[in-house]
């Protein structure tokens, strides 16, 4: 009982001393925390440490499948820090290996979207036109809709990378929150409701396009009717193999919307108020003569001794005698004379030459060469009413590997100015032009590709149909195997024709690559080619596998090589009636 009692004892002393040293006035019990709590995080800290003493506690991240402009602006943030700090930062993407997670714990710097929720987390809210800068848990989010806007918040964070950092150390508040406006068109459009903003596109000409993926004609419904809502009317729609297209105007703003069913996405395009394809009801004429078709020869000597291989022209004349061009050929007095010798010896009144319309396809010299040519020698002899094309921006042009730029844009616009009341149309997917008795439909343009990498400018060629006497043209232009591919995955069955014109002159963008072109002459099943090139050309590419498919479809009847003539085929047109030499099966 006395070995109890004097244990009782001890303890009764050592509770005492216990709560003496806890009621201890001199003890700081925020000072004990700090010694007995884990470290503090960074949503805790009052200052993100980047890099402290020439160590780097946060590490860059981009998305493993992000496209190039995140990749650059990631690649210029690591280099930005580096150059004010000495410090590299370690840059790395989201991947992980299957059946990991991700580290949320880890102090990161993340730039655009990535597979962190912190990076849809700051984009709440935030209009197509923003970006942002801002400190979510243990992350430092740099995100916007688009590459410009991403390329400004990195900017952003420049500025104050240039005011919070030294050699070897790299601090920011912990609250620092930077929002700013950097497309304010894009700051125009309505929310989007469903599917996933991929991006905010620059299409050029002061040209905005947003992309949604995921999203079903339903969502894309809804939205159309948003527009409505916001004061917008609408002033066409078109429905072309299940994709739907509609234009709403207000007194400011055009916006072209778009579902495109292979992708199950919405392209949306704003613009600032702008010339517009007239409508239907608009379109008024006296009929004068038949209509025809024309392909004008381009392979002629030249002045250096060269012999012009390739190019494209061709010219429909409409019932009241008006034409509408497509491309010209070369930047030369021959075929700028050629193109008006033609319009002139057919023109029901010689002094009165009217082009309803003229379209470029792309900004290749072989294409456009002539448009420019004939404006500076014949535009007060012909009166010009409409040009149509669509140039994609400078930017979108920086990994083109074969010629031009969108510089092609506004030279163009600025020549349509020589010709007294003409306009000029950045045509887009969905437009269709009633045009006296033509009918033209906008089935690709540049913007369905964005926003991968324009690597070949071939691959910005529009391709359309015009539809004239009850028959109907496929106009590819220079358009590549990735411009052939989204054409005949969107309208498939519905490119069937009576002619087609062969896409890049026959060539092909390389031996194996002739995917999608293939599919498009299948689709098309057209009795009758058109092939824009010179007879020698012909010659060394027919062979190719994209021609040779052409040539050997069942549904190939006749085909007619520009050479160095003129093919002029009266409308509508019934195979092997032609007196011109063609090539037959």
């Amino acid at each position: 009982m006395k070995r109890i009692l004097a244990i009782l004892s001890v303890l009764l002393v050592l509770l005492a001393l216990l709560t003496a040293c806890n009621t201890d006035p001199s003890l700081d019990p925020a000072d004990d925390a700090i010694t007995t709590a884990s470290p503090e995080t960074a949503a805790q800290a009052e200052e993100l440490v980047i890099i402290k003493d020439n160590v780097a506690n946060y590490r860059i991240i981009r998305a493993e499948e992000a496209e190039a402009s995140t990749i650059d602006a990631a690649a210029r943030l690591c280099k930005l820090i580096n150059q004010e700090t000495g410090v590299l930062l370690d840059l790395s993407t989201d991947w992980v290996k299957r059946g990991t997670e991700l580290n949320r714990e880890s102090l990161e710097i993340l730039v655009g979207h990535t597979a962190y929720e912190e990076s849809a987390q700051a984009l709440e809210g935030l209009a197509y036109g923003d970006y942002i800068v801002t400190h979510i848990g243990n992350k430092l989010v740099i995100n916007a809709w688009g590459a410009e806007g991403l390329r400004a918040g990195v900017s952003a964070l420049a500025q104050k990378l240039y005011t919070h950092a030294e050699a070897g150390n790299f601090s920011l508040p912990a609250d620092i929150h930077i929002v700013g406006t950097e497309i304010k068109l894009a700051n125009e459009l309505p929310v989007y409701t469903g599917g996933n903003v991929r991006t905010v596109y620059h299409c050029g000409d002061n040209n905005q396009m947003l992309i949604i993926d995921n999203t079903n004609p339903t969502e894309y419904t809804a939205y159309c009717g948003t527009l409505e809502s916001a004061g917008y009317t609408k002033y066409t729609e078109n429905d072309i193999a299940g994709n739907r297209f509609a234009t709403y105007i207000n007194d400011k703003y055009v916006i072209n919307a778009g579902y495109y069913v292979y992708e199950s996405a919405s392209r949306i395009i704003i613009v600032p108020r702008t010339t517009l394809p007239k409508l239907e009801s608009e379109n008024q004429y006296t009929k004068a003569i038949a209509p025809s078709v024309a392909m004008l020869g381009l392979e002629f000597p030249q002045s250096d001794g060269d012999i012009t291989t390739n190019g494209l022209c061709l010219v429909f004349q409409l019932a009241d005698g008006s034409y509408i061009i497509v491309d010209g050929g070369l930047y030369s007095e021959r075929d700028a004379k050629a193109l008006f010798d033609y319009l002139h010896t057919h023109a029901p009144d010689k002094n009165n030459i009217t082009i309803a319309a003229w379209i470029i396809t792309h900004g290749h010299g072989d294409h456009n060469g002539t448009w420019f040519k004939f404006t500076e020698i014949y535009a007060n002899r012909v009166k010009l009413e409409l040009m149509i094309a669509n140039f994609p921006s400078d930017e979108a042009c920086t990994e083109v590997v074969s010629g031009a730029t969108g510089a092609s844009g506004t030279k163009s616009m600025n020549y349509v100015k020589k010709y007294k009341g003409a306009e000029f149309i950045k045509t887009h997917v969905g437009h269709t032009f009633f045009i006296r008795d033509a009918k033209i439909e906008m089935l690709y343009t540049a913007e369905s590709y964005a926003p991968a990498i324009l690597d070949h400018y071939n691959t910005s060629s529009l391709i359309f149909t015009v539809e004239l006497a009850g028959q109907k043209f496929n106009i590819l232009g220079d358009a590549t195997h990735y411009a052939c591919d989204i054409t005949h995955k969107m309208y498939g069955d519905y490119l069937k024709a009576d002619f087609v014109q062969t896409a890049h002159h026959g060539m092909g963008t390389g031996p194996d690559t002739y995917y999608g072109v293939t599919d498009v002459y299948t689709k098309s099943a057209a009795p009758v080619v058109l092939w824009p090139c010179g007879d020698a050309v012909y010659e060394g590419m027919h062979k190719r596998p994209q021609s040779a498919h052409l040539q050997n479809l069942s549904t190939t009847k006749e085909i007619f090589v520009a050479g160095s003539r003129v093919v002029r085929l009266q409308l509508p047109y019934a195979y092997g009636t032609s007196e011109y030499e063609t090539i037959r099966k």
